[in-house]
This record gives structure tokens, C-alpha cells and sequence, in this order.
């Protein structure tokens, strides 16, 4: 059968450490066993701690307009957009991205040969060209031209290929070539036993996100690309595999307790995390305690940092108090040796909440570890799908019947009572669907590369950041949140080349804005 291997070891031990390291070609491909663990060690970049498994959301992400870095004990790292090219966030990103592109340019060398029964050899094929796809995906948008690495280099020295950078465009062009190629080779969702793994509704979906970036800035193709996003965005949504949960908080719940939402498949991509690496399973990631709810104990209720916080910007979003995303995403109370405390609104203390989506009190984990949860993460859920593809068509198209449709649908399950969206025009349209990205994807890694795409990151980081902190109900111990507004700049839309990139490749050369 295709996908009885897949579905055998498919779990949330998929990135466990037995199978997350990559295998060496010379003792790889030789059965349906060792092909599979080859094509797990391309995913695993996805987990890194420089990833998903923890920068993702709390370091790269920090930079918008929903949310702040709740420290203020330096003036010189990526929350403040104040660094330089040295900085090693940045440097381990880049180069677990070209790991996991090199763990890629492996894979397709070498799987031709090996024992594999075709069809299943496909499907593989198929998952690790996404994959690669997406780290250039990732590569290009936070960093513009970088070095397009086809071949593998099979020894120690491929961080030191000469290799100079190829446009941005290209590469993009390169990425939807390749993710469309996939997407009529990789399995259905309904097909794979979680949302882990690479399905078809996942290349699809993902589509519609690199268009819809092709067609804003830096690019700015506009409607053609736009079209393309919409026609991605319509592929999940026609396939009828997907659907939203009804209970909103049940998304994030699942996500604690290792539970696949099979009857919804609202999490159409997660990366899945497993253990406290404290029980044999050094698969953690820091989901929830960095980016969760404040607890100074390693306790039932799991330790937070309470690196992030919400801007006033988050509160005034949720404009109807039945909302219920308001109450789940915005956090207002914490932990403090083991006693639930309550922040107090009353006193402008709205800035002191911590973002809530990923609450550590729900893991099932008996000992939780300080840092290490079992936590997934999504990084595609269906109500973006609806909200990308409400978007493309009214940027296509100007307000269409789809359009409402797929906004109303997302705004519905938020409040039943909202008002069905319905004769607005498209840049009123427009600015309903960005806000309603920002209640319903907050804190989910998006926000700050939308405002991106929308040519309006370093407005809201200097002059929209600066009416917040200086709104009478931004708490005055929390003023330093403000200081992003003396860094930030147009450069800041990109990152600088990472030092040992330029140590090691010759052929490349800093970004000329850095």
C-alpha cells in the first residue's frame, strides 16, 4: 500500500531523535526503512531551536506591531531591529537553512537508485522538493538575494561553496515552480494520519502564501500573482478536506495535548515537537514557555518566560468583547509561585499581558522541563487559507461573493454575531482582512512578514509604534518598548548577510543596504 510506511511512523515522534539525525548517503537508500529516515532528516531543520523549535516566534517575529519584547535589559538584538551581521540568531538560521537544502540536494541525488517502490519514491521526491522550496522560501524573504544551492556537497566544506547570490525574483520564481511540481506528487491530507507531514492541501496552501508575498513588496507583481494566490487558495478550500473548528481554543488545546484534529484538519501543517527532553525524547521545543504565559516555577502549570507581550494595537483589534479569540490570545494572568495572579487592567496594565495562545497548563507532560515542551506548532492552518484567499481576490479582483465568503466564514466562528461582511469597498475590504489576520494569526509567525508584503513594515515600527507607547494606557514601566521606533529604518525590511556566510563564500557580498 503507498503510504503504509508513512502512516506507520507518522506520530509525534516524527522529529524523535532515533530518526532526526541525518543519515550519511553511504549507509542510506539501501531500503524503504533508510529512505525514510533520510527523508526525515530533511524535515528536521523545521524543529531546530533556530526554527520552529524556538526563534521563529520569539526572536524573528518580536519586530510587529502586536506584539513587544517584555525585557529591558539590552538595546542591542533583533527585538529592537538593533544588530548587525554578526549577530548569531542570524547566523544560525541561515545555516540550518542551507542544511536543510543541502540535506535536500542529497536526498534527490541519491533516492533514484534505491530500492523503493515507485509510486511511495514519488511521494517522497515530492515532500523534499517542497521542503527545499520552503527554506528558500524562508531564506529569500528574510534576506532577499541569497545563493541558490543545487547540489549537494557531499563533505565538510559546503558552508564554504562559492556560490554568489541569485535574485530575489528568481528564486521565487524557482520556488513556485518547484512547489507546483510537488503539489501533484505528495499525498492528500486525508490520506496521512497528522498534519505533520507534507500533503498536498499543505503545497497548496503554502502557494497561495508565496504569491501573495510575490505579489507585494519587494516584488510587487500585483494581480497576476495575486490571481495565482487565489487559485492555490481555492485548490484547499475545493478539495473540502478542511474545515474550522468551532471551538476556537480546541486549536490550541490539541496543540498541548498531541491530539490530531481529524474530524476539522483545520491544522493543515504542524511542527511537532515530542517529550521534555527529560524523558528519552529529546524532541522538545520551547513552544509555550517562550512564548507563553509568565510562571518564574518549573511547575504543574509549566515555566514562562513571558517574552511576549501584547501591544495596545492587540487589545483595540478585539473592538466586540464577544470575541472569543480576545480572551485566548491575550493573556491576563500569570504565575507566581504557584499562584494565579490576575493583571490589572484597571491600572493600564494592558501591556503587561502576555501573548496566550500557547498555554504550557494544558501539556500532558507529567514533569515539565523549563524550556522543552511537546507542544506543536502550526504553520498553516485553514482560517489563513479562508484569509488568503478573501485577500487575493479582492486584490485581483476588487470585493467579490468569494471574498465575503471566506472572511465571514473566519469571522463567524470568532463571534456568531458579527455582522455579515457584505458591500464595502476594496480598501475598506483591505483593511478588514489585515485586521483580521492580526485577531485571528497572532503570535503564529505571519504578522511581521505581512506587514511586510504590505509595504507598511517601518511605518508601524516608528511612527505607528510611537502613538502606541505614548497612549495614555501604555504602562510607563513598559515605555522601553518604544525604543525600536530609533532603530528601525527601510533596511530593516531585510536582514544582513550573516558574518560567516561572508567568511566562507567569497562569492558573495553584503546586502549594499547594510
Amino acid at each position: 500500500m503507498l503510504f503504509s510506511v508513512a502512516s506507520a511512523l507518522m506520530s509525534c515522534s516524527f522529529f524523535d531523535v532515533d530518526t532526526a539525525g541525518f543519515i550519511e548517503p553511504k549507509d542510506s537508500y539501501t531500503d524503504e526503512e533508510s529512505v525514510y529516515m533520510a527523508l526525515v532528516g530533511v524535515y528536521a531543520p523545521l524543529g531546530d531551536v533556530s526554527f520552529y523549535g524556538r526563534d521563529w516566534f520569539y526572536a524573528f517575529n518580536l519586530q510587529d506591531d502586536l506584539s513587544y519584547y517584555d525585557r529591558n535589559y539590552t538595546k542591542q538584538e533583533l527585538f529592537l531591529n538593533n544588530y548587525t551581521y554578526t549577530n548569531s540568531t542570524l547566523n544560525n538560521l541561515w545555516a540550518n537553512l542551507y542544511s536543510g537544502i543541502n540535506r535536500a540536494n542529497s536526498f534527490l541525488e541519491y533516492v533514484q537508485d534505491a530500492q523503493v517502490e515507485d509510486e511511495l519514491k514519488m511521494q517522497y521526491i515530492g515532500e523534499v522538493r517542497f521542503l527545499r522550496a520552503y527554506y528558500y522560501f524562508t531564506l529569500s524573504s528574510l534576506w532577499g538575494d541569497v545563493p541558490l544551492k543545487l547540489k549537494s556537497t557531499r563533505d565538510s566544506k559546503f558552508s564554504s561553496m562559492e556560490v554568489p547570490v541569485t535574485s530575489t525574483e528568481k528564486i521565487f520564481d524557482f520556488v513556485v515552480k518547484e512547489m507546483e511540481y510537488a503539489s501533484s506528487l505528495v499525498a492528500e491530507a486525508d490520506e496521512l494520519v497528522g498534519p505533520g507531514r507534507i500533503s498536498k492541501s499543505t503545497v497548496q496552501g503554502i502557494l497561495a502564501r508565496v504569491y501573495l508575498k510575490m505579489g507585494g513588496f519587494p516584488l510587487n507583481k500585483g494581480k497576476e500573482a495575486y490571481e495565482k494566490a487565489a487559485f492555490w487558495a481555492r485548490q484547499v478550500k475545493d478539495s473540502q478536506i478542511h474545515s474550522l473548528n468551532p471551538d476556537y481554543v480546541k486549536i490550541f488545546t490539541n496543540l498541548c495535548e498531541d491530539i490530531y484534529d481529524l474530524t476539522y484538519r483545520e491544522n493543515i501543517w504542524e511542527i511537532e515537537f515530542k517529550g521534555n527532553n527529560q524523558d528519552g525524547h529529546k524532541a522538545g521545543g520551547c513552544v509555550g514557555s517562550y512564548n507563553g504565559v509568565y510562571n518564574n516555577q518549573t511547575d504543574s502549570y509549566g515555566f514562562g518566560y513571558g517574552y511576549v507581550s501584547c501591544t495596545l494595537k492587540m487589545f483595540d483589534l478585539y473592538d466586540n468583547p464577544d470575541d472569543v479569540r480576545k480572551d485566548w490570545n491575550i493573556c491576563t494572568y500569570y504565575y507566581r509561585n504557584g499562584e494565579k495572579l490576575f493583571r490589572n487592567l484597571a491600572n493600564n496594565q494592558y501591556v503587561y499581558c502576555n501573548a496566550g495562545k500557547f498555554r504550557r497548563e494544558y501539556e500532558l507532560t507529567g514533569n515539565k522541563d523549563k524550556d522543552y515542551t511537546p507542544i506543536n506548532f502550526p504553520v498553516l492552518r485553514y482560517s489563513d487559507v479562508l484569509l488568503m484567499l478573501a485577500e487575493a481576490e479582492n486584490e485581483a479582483y476588487g470585493p467579490t461573493d468569494l471574498a465575503y465568503e471566506c472572511i465571514n466564514e473566519v469571522r463567524h466562528r470568532a463571534n456568531p454575531n458579527y455582522e455579515t461582511i457584505s458591500s464595502l469597498d476594496q480598501e475598506s475590504l483591505r483593511q478588514l482582512i489585515r485586521d483580521e489576520r492580526g485577531r485571528e494569526l497572532c503570535f503564529e509567525g505571519l504578522r511581521k512578514l505581512d506587514l511586510i508584503r504590505w509595504g507598511i513594515y517601518v511605518e508601524e515600527m516608528t511612527d505607528g509604534r510611537r502613538a502606541q507607547v505614548e497612549d495614555s494606557r501604555w504602562h510607563a514601566n513598559k515605555k522601553y518598548a518604544g525604543l525600536i521606533v530609533d532603530y528601525t529604518e527601510y533596511r530593516h525590511n531585510w536582514y544582513p548577510i550573516p558574518s560567516k556566510e561572508l567568511a566562507t563564500n567569497p562569492a558573495i557580498k553584503q546586502n549594499p543596504l547594510w
